[in-house]
């Protein structure tokens, strides 16, 4: 009883994460501004497969140790990273790469 509420614990945090990432995906898509910069549009892109394998890695090693503190230290420790990510890292090597 205990590994299948570990595995239905791990994987609505997972849907979760991942909907997250599906949600920021679909706004960084959807852009109605009629100037579209081309070199964003591809930090955004790597910024997304960035996410998807940093959420694949936490997911399986979640999954694969099967300790109750992985999914809540996961999540913790995905978020201030994706915040990081997203606001930091992104324009850093924009204007490193770009200017």
């Amino acid at each position: 009883m205990n590994n299948h509420t570990y595995n239905i614990v791990v994987h609505v945090v997972n849907l979760i994460l991942l909907g997250a990432i599906g949600f920021l995906a679909f706004f960084s898509v959807v852009n109605i501004s009629p100037a579209q910069d081309p070199i964003s549009d591809i930090f955004k892109f790597g910024l997304i497969g960035f996410l998807l394998v940093m959420w694949a890695v936490n997911y399986w090693i979640q999954y694969k140790k099967q300790k109750w503190i992985l999914p809540i230290a996961g999540t913790i420790l995905y978020s201030p990273s994706l915040c990081l990510s997203c606001g930091v890292l992104c324009h850093f090597y924009a204007t490193l790469f770009i200017k």
